[in-house]
């Protein structure tokens, strides 16, 4: 890859060719040709996809590192990587059975088509069994916001349906879990971990595509072959089984006991409501198989200038689910989009921060995590044994996905509205004549959904800056529409590949905001907070005082 770079210090930090009337001018500092090329070799056929613990992932660290190295950024504690232990299990698909029954009728699902199910337990060779199913609405207790879903019932050793999302918000509690945008009470994450803290057996999902923000193919995919897990708190409780089921095989399941699904979803809505105990059995077993792996977040540490002892970490995970279930004869799930996109534009803005004249006040350090399609690992991981001390970091900036379809006029920054990150790149993208817009989808919660996450959980200030969807020279409505059908047809699919006719003028204007807006914080005196009333804000203020 052949650089020129056109740029001094004092253009890049006053962007003077950027806004105005004449509209966004690349001002040279990313190279479309080489996110081009980056991309085009993660995502390629040589790669197998990427797993964890997989030959393609081992290729794609390999291969990571070479371009860390290669642009001069230093290796931290003499390694570019940082080793992430895994459990990987294998479930059996002739082990596995879930069973619905009551008053002598039953309903049995069929394995992948209508329900997956796996262990709870990463450890556990054998899980199951039989128990009570238990309706617990939407599966949350969250005191601030006065709501219990198992309040008076004890779910100890029970099997959970639960429904995905948050409640809806309504008429009088607008905010109530954050209005149409998805809280982490929402998560399908949370709703296991609070099935374990309840003393649950089991604990199963029912899918709608609407509030889960996918298609039941997303689900089948994403359960299917090996899964992955950081090995396991021998403190911490377990649920023995966990699984999603389609809203068909629930409302089918319900009906045995003669309730009614919607008229039990409607009741869940309301504040008030209490876990319904079904008389239903239910009765699930599954075998699997078990073993230690490794995989490896890649770091590339560009030392600051005057205070190298601060540290600014951009993030963007290489994963993806490596060789898979065969669809219309493909079994690579290549990840174009998702994530090689994101991890060509982070290693081109690592590029372009190595050539400025002058390195930023504070550290950066880059990251190229993994098993992030497998629960966030690379970045959980990281955030219990960092390499550089929390309290030592400043802010983390993520990138998940770099525009493939042209030039937009907005910008989607996840979290500007929960710290003082969000003056950083509100003035940015001000210059560059964007306008920052909400989550396009804010019911999907995507901000509990990638690598910045769990650095935000541990008090870190988070952004995670994603391309607008409002294309130039593309009517109303374009964008919204292409992202919708690459969810429909190519999310966490064989389908996601690369394409010719991709196109990289958008990725460049979302790397330059990116790059821009990290070299302000790297060169600022001030430590962006969580804003009051922000959840991660307690995390932060005990780290920072110890306390």
């Amino acid at each position: 890859m052949s650089r020129i770079r056109y740029f001094a210090l004092p253009a890049l930090l006053s962007l003077s060719a950027c806004g105005g009337d004449s509209g966004w001018q690349d001002p040279g500092f990313l190279h479309a040709d080489d996110i081009r090329d980056r991309m085009q070799t993660l995502s390629s056929d040589a790669f197998l996809g990427r797993g964890p613990g997989q030959p393609g992932g081992d290729l794609a660290v390999a291969y990571i590192t070479e371009q860390f190295q290669a642009m001069g950024l230093e290796p931290v504690n003499g390694s570019y990587v940082q080793t992430v232990p895994m459990v990987e299990t294998t479930t059996d698909p002739e082990s596995v059975s879930l069973r619905f029954s009551a008053g002598g009728a039953v309903v049995e699902p069929t394995y992948l088509d209508e329900f997956v199910l796996n262990s709870g337990d990463p450890e556990a060779a054998e899980s199951g069994g039989s128990a009570e199913l238990v309706f617990v609405g939407y599966g949350i207790d969250a005191p601030e916001n006065e709501w219990n879903d198992f309040a008076g019932t004890d779910v100890a050793g029970k099997v959970l349906l639960i429904l995905v999302n948050d409640p809806p918000a309504p008429a009088d509690e607008p905010d109530l879990f954050g209005g149409p945008a998805m809280t982490y009470y929402g998560r399908w994450t949370y709703k296991y971990e609070e099935a374990a803290r309840q003393g649950a057996l089991g604990a199963i999902i029912v899918h709608e595509t609407e509030p889960a923000g996918y298609p039941w193919s997303v689900v089948r995919g994403g359960w299917s072959g090996p899964q992955f897990d950081l090995p396991p708190d021998p403190s911490a409780a377990t649920v023995g089984v966990l699984g999603w089921v389609s809203h068909e095989i629930a409302s089918q399941a319900l009906a045995l006991a003669g309730l009614d699904f919607a008229e039990l979803k409607a009741a869940a809505a309301q504040r008030g409501f209490s876990a319904v105990p079904t008389g239903i059995t239910v009765d699930a077993a599954l075998t699997s198989g078990i073993r230690r792996v490794e995989t490896q977040n890649v770091v590339g540490l560009l030392p600051g200038a005057s205070r190298p002892d601060e540290y600014i970490t951009m993030t963007s995970h290489y994963d993806h689910f490596g060789m898979g279930e065969v669809i219309d004869g493909d079994s690579i799930y290549n990840g174009a989009y998702d994530n090689a996109s994101g991890t060509a534009l982070l290693m081109e803005i690592a590029q372009s921060f190595t050539e400025l004249p002058e390195r930023p006040v504070r550290s950066i350090l880059f990251i190229a995590i993994a098993a992030e399609e497998q629960g966030l690992l690379g970045a959980h991981w990281y955030a219990q044994s960092p390499l550089f001390p929390l309290n030592r970091t400043v802010a983390e900036i993520n990138i998940d996905g770099a525009n493939l379809w042209g030039e937009t006029d907005d910008v989607i920054a996840q979290g500007s509205e929960r710290s003082g990150l969000g003056a950083f790149v509100q003035r940015r993208a001000d210059q560059m004549g964007l306008t920052i817009m909400p989550d396009a989808e804010p019911e999907k919660g995507f901000f509990f959904r990638s690598d910045h996450f769990p650095f935000a959980l541990a008090g870190v200030p988070s952004l995670y800056i994603e391309h607008g969807r409002d294309f130039r020279g593309r009517p109303k409505g374009w964008g919204d529409e292409t992202m919708e059908v690459y969810t429909a047809v190519r999310y966490h699919a064989p389908s996601d590949e690369f394409s010719d006719e991709f196109v990289f003028d958008g990725a460049v204007q979302q790397g330059t905001l990116v790059l821009l807006t990290a070299l302000d914080v790297a060169n600022d005196d001030s430590w962006p907070d969580w804003h009051e009333g922000q959840e991660f804000k307690a995390a932060r203020d005990r780290m920072m005082t110890g306390n």
